[in-house]
Parts: C-alpha cells; sequence; structure tokens
C-alpha cells in the first residue's frame, strides 16, 4: 500500500512539473534576402581617369620655392624625376597605381598656392596661429620648407577673383570620410590635394559639374572602402546604380565626411552587405 501510495506521488509529482517545464520549441524566423548587384561597384573604381588638367610648369615651381624638395621626393617616388624637372603640357591620367602619387603632387600645390579659401577660411583665420600644426602643414616632410611656413605663400596658380569665388564654393561642398571637414578646411593631405585639383581645374576652364564628377573618382581611388560601400548603399537603398548617382550629392556631409560615412558603414554592417576591397592610404607621406 505504501509503495503504490509513493508510486502514485511520483507520477503527480511527474504529470505537474511537466506542466510547468515544457521541451522549447525551435522557432523559425523568416530571413529576409536583399538582393545586391556587386558587380555594379566596379564603376567606382575605373581602370582610369583622365582628370582633364596638366601639370605643365606647377611642380617645377613647386621645386624652386620649396614646396618640394626633389631629393626627398625622388626617394618617395622615384618615378616622378621627369615631372619635378620637366614642363608636362599632357593631361594627367590618373590610375588607382599612381593616385598615391598624384596626391602627394597635389598636397602641396594646395598648403601652398594663394588663395582666399586659405587666407580667409578657417585656417588662415581662426588658426593663423597654429597653421603649421595640422596634419596637412606639419606632416608635409618632403619639402625644403616646414608646410606652416609654406602656407598661402606662392602663386603657383594665378586665381581671378571670380574663380576665387569658385574655388572657395565648390571646395565647401566636397568631403573626405577621414576627418570631418569640407576641402575647404583642407587640414590633412587628401583635403590640400583635392584643394589642388580643384584650383587647377577652375583655372583650365573645367565646367563646375565636371569637377565634381572627377572629385568623386579621385576621392574614390584615395578612399576605395568608402566609396564601394557608399556604392552598394545607394544600390540597396535607393536603387541608383553608382554611374547614375548625383556626385554633388555623395561629396556632401551625409555621405563623404568621416560622420556621415560612418553611419552608412554601420547600417551596411548591420545588414550584412559590407564589401572587402583593397585599403586606400592614410593621412601621412
Amino acid at each position: 500500500m505504501k509503495q503504490k501510495f509513493i508510486l502514485l506521488a511520483f507520477i503527480s509529482l511527474a504529470f505537474y512539473l511537466g506542466t510547468r517545464y515544457k521541451t522549447p520549441v525551435p522557432v523559425t524566423v523568416p530571413v529576409v534576402s536583399k538582393v545586391v548587384d556587386f558587380s555594379q561597384t566596379a564603376d567606382v573604381l575605373p581602370d582610369s581617369i583622365n582628370l582633364g588638367i596638366s601639370w605643365g610648369d606647377i611642380i617645377i615651381k613647386m621645386v624652386q620655392t620649396g614646396a618640394i624638395d626633389k631629393e626627398k621626393f625622388l626617394k618617395r617616388h622615384p618615378e616622378a624625376k621627369n615631372l619635378l624637372e620637366l614642363k608636362d603640357a599632357n593631361n594627367i591620367i590618373m590610375t588607382q597605381e599612381n593616385s598615391a602619387l598624384i596626391l602627394n603632387l597635389l598636397w602641396p600645390l594646395g598648403i601652398t598656392n594663394k588663395a582666399k579659401v586659405l587666407s580667409d577660411g578657417v585656417m588662415g583665420t581662426k588658426y593663423k596661429d597654429q597653421v603649421g600644426s595640422f596634419a596637412s602643414t606639419g606632416g608635409w616632410t618632403l619639402g625644403s620648407r616646414e608646410g606652416g611656413k609654406l602656407f598661402n605663400s606662392q602663386t603657383l596658380i594665378k586665381l581671378t577673383a571670380e574663380q576665387e569665388e569658385l574655388v572657395k564654393s565648390i571646395s565647401a561642398n566636397i568631403y573626405r570620410p577621414c576627418c570631418g571637414n569640407s576641402t575647404a578646411f583642407p587640414d590633412c593631405n587628401h583635403g590640400a590635394g583635392m584643394l589642388g585639383f580643384i584650383e587647377m581645374a577652375v583655372v583650365a576652364g573645367m565646367p563646375e559639374a565636371e569637377i565634381y564628377k572627377k572629385a568623386l573618382v579621385i576621392n574614390s581611388y584615395w578612399f576605395p572602402q568608402t566609396y564601394t560601400e557608399l556604392a552598394v548603399f545607394f544600390k540597396a537603398k535607393k536603387n541608383i546604380d553608382w554611374k547614375n548617382v548625383n556626385p554633388v550629392e555623395v561629396l556632401g556631409e551625409a555621405y563623404s565626411s568621416g560622420q556621415g560615412y560612418s553611419k552608412v558603414s554601420q547600417q551596411l554592417q548591420a545588414e550584412g552587405l559590407v564589401p572587402q576591397v583593397k585599403s586606400g592610404g592614410g593621412c601621412g607621406v
């Protein structure tokens, strides 16, 4: 009798526990598949681009004024010997392979050439006494003069009053993802390099729309990961192929500044849409 009572008690307890603790049932979560044409990102980094400008005697002037030290520069870029010694009337053809060289030629131009975007801008006014402490000035070590002393010191490209205003306007609209500033505040090498390109393009009479278009490719060469991700973003979120994007929009603060790009990248990472490409250069020589 006692054994029967114990057996019934055990069965009752097991039944009670069974009603309280049930085996978890696997839940199937629907997966939303995002179809992105990654192949279209090849448009971001073309094999080459004709910048529509030529060096002329600009590089020779930079050597003569100390913006470039020939010996130092050739240790870094031995392939540039002819550019440092001879005038070049040919249009500059930029590729992924020579993008670092072109950056290091445009960089000293951007910080050295006299322009109101420098003298009247943040660096020339608010930071006038510390102008040599920025990455674009203090970081330029391939000249025979310090970057701070080079700042806005030489007329390498003569700008008319109208051209000065156009340079300021375009510069204020073009950002780079290594920081949060526009080209009008060229505190790093990429900002200074872009400023040099804009000045050359404006003096050459290039249409404003074309300047933005070429500037987008230049930035893409310098920051391949950034703009490949942006290409994926525009395709996935806006159904716009990279070849059809508005360069002015993409180069603006919302996408090309450090903060703007970071937001896009975080969103892509959360959705598993981040492509991987070879990284670009940093903010040093």
